[in-house]
């Protein structure tokens, strides 16, 4: 206990609290002083710091947890897309198209029309967007979709005249050009790095303004479903000046750690910067990189066939030689390298060049991480484990995008999002949405790791299920930890940050198929409430 020389500034009494502190699991009461937790038990442990200015809140016996930490998504690019481009998570092609149109009509002819969170599964005719689709959206635009997880792009006619992509061009390294199977004629489809160079050099430049809009509105869905910590897993150099800024006003309600594209690594480190740099609100995390596609468009690359096919292994985007070449770099310069590899052998492959990197330069406790590491065995499971690798898997993927894993099968759903084995190999996995990959809420997150059941009530790979006590630990500590800073929140203890979440019902004893449904009442961030419904 904190001596009562000490006032509390907040008080919080008659909740359930969920501390996620081995020592304590449980307790009725809290007091916050500077940002910190200053003491945890009971009423009678925290009444004697009750002082003139105290502010006293009464839960009347509702839940309270630690803040929620995402450990995998994109906060700047995602809240940019919201202000700048068309939300095309709708369930038909007409849908998608009439709202592109609607945009086109409020752009000057020329300019892009671009749309983002589209996903052919959730659609009628479940099927990828095509030239024909969004030549009819405009054809005094250039028009680029992008699929909802990524990794696909869908340009027009004037869009792929615009990105320079002609009937002779040949794929990219690491990406492809989608072509009419009968006649060989660009589809409007790119793939993987084939997008980069049009990112980089053609498409419209996010504007600053569009960025602070954008991280404001993000903020505030993050808060609202409970999330107090974010890693934003694609950063460039511009979104680190607009979150400098935004830190620098107090327009930064939530903390984040950033994993920076692999671009900007020779800055960073010729200017002495390592993962780590910054404070408690903002901080510089590891390197990120992409080896392979995506699970939701069936791009990840597997060491086994699609469900349905013969040869389709998935996407390759790094091969082994640049993988090796980059992580031995970024490994020597003391950073913490993030690597996107969803597939079994984009997974092996990674593991190779981190275990090669940690052989010729040997550090302790680099925490080298494999975001979402989706499809894994027994082999790959004990290489990370022997690294000491974190795993930020996905966690709403089975209840979101179920229509799915057919292309995956029964089989080898045993063996993703693999919450079960990760924790029985003594792994740190972490809870991550991917937003907009999936929806962002970490309480839908929960239930899916806890049931394995889809939307339709369908079991996916149930030899993965996990408790909920193992789920809620899944989404603190362990996002604390695959940032190394488990030592200051992640948990409800004296002396850390005193982030949390109050909840309607108690995670714990409700059915497990309606955590989903449990109201975020009150986010508090260092003490400070940034949500309260």
């Amino acid at each position: 206990m904190a001596s009562t020389a000490f006032h509390a500034e907040t008080i919080i009494s008659n909740a359930n609290i969920l501390t996620i502190d081995p020592t304590q699991p449980r307790a009725q009461a809290l007091a916050i002083r500077d940002g910190k937790f200053l003491a945890v038990g009971s009423n009678d442990d925290v009444s004697g710091l009750k002082g003139k200015g105290t502010t006293v809140l009464d839960l009347k016996g509702k839940t309270i947890l630690p803040g929620f930490i995402d450990a995998h998504t994109h906060v700047m690019s995602s809240g940019t897309r919201h202000v700048a481009q068309e939300d095309c998570d709708l369930r038909s092609v007409g849908e998608i198209q009439e709202a592109l149109k609607g945009r086109a009509r409020t752009t000057p002819a020329g300019q892009w029309v671009l749309g983002f969170k589209f996903d052919d599964t959730k659609t009628s005719e479940s099927r990828f967007l095509n030239r024909r689709d969004l030549d009819a959206v405009s054809t005094q635009h250039p028009v680029m979709v992008a699929h909802q997880a990524g990794h696909v792009y869908f340009f027009n006619s004037r869009g792929l005249e615009a990105a320079g992509f002609h009937q002779d061009s040949p794929d990219p390294s690491g990406g492809r050009l989608g072509r009419d199977p009968n006649t060989g004629e660009l589809d409007g489809l790119v793939y993987g790095r084939a997008i980069e160079r049009v990112q980089r050099e053609v498409l419209p430049p996010s504007t600053d303004a569009d960025r602070r809009r954008g991280l404001s509105l993000i903020c505030r869905m993050f808060a609202q479903a409970g999330l107090t910590s974010v890693h934003d897993a694609m950063v460039s150099n511009d979104d680190l000046r607009v979150y400098q800024e935004a830190k620098d006003n107090g327009d930064l309600p939530i903390r984040v750690y950033l994993l920076m594209f692999r671009d900007h690594f020779p800055a960073l480190r010729d200017a002495g910067i390592r993962t780590g740099f910054g404070d408690d609100r903002l901080r510089i995390g590891g390197i990120k990189m992409v080896a392979d596609g995506a699970i939701a468009t069936r791009t990840a690359y597997l060491s086994q066939p699609y469900i349905g096919s013969q040869c389709d292994h998935g996407l390759s985007v790094m091969d082994p030689e640049e993988t090796q070449s980059r992580v031995m770099e970024m490994h020597r310069a003391g950073f913490q390298v993030c690597i996107h590899s969803n597939g079994d052998s984009a997974i092996d492959m990674v593991l190779t060049a981190y275990e090669r990197a940690q052989s010729a330069y040997p550090r302790e406790d680099p925490r080298h991480r494999i975001e979402h590491c989706s499809v894994v065995n027994p082999d790959l499971l004990k290489r990370i484990k022997a690294l000491g690798c974190v795993a930020t898997p996905f966690c709403s993927y089975i209840y979101y995008h179920g229509e799915k894993m057919p292309f995956y099968g029964e089989e080898r759903l045993k063996w993703m999002f693999a919450q079960r084995s990760f924790i029985d190999y003594g792994i740190n996995s972490t809870g991550a949405a991917d937003y907009p990959c999936s929806p962002l809420p970490p309480l839908m997150g929960i239930q899916s790791c806890v049931t394995r059941e889809d939307a339709t009530g369908r079991v996916w790979g149930p030899n993965q299920r996990i408790s909920v006590e193992e789920a809620l630990k899944i989404y603190t500590i362990n996002g604390a930890y695959a940032s190394f800073e488990e030592k200051i929140k992640g948990s409800i203890e004296v002396g850390k940050l005193a982030d949390l979440v109050v909840l309607g019902e108690d995670p714990t004893k409700v059915d497990p198929h309606t955590i989903k449904d449990i109201p975020v009442e009150r986010t508090i961030v260092g003490g400070e409430t940034v949500y309260q419904s």
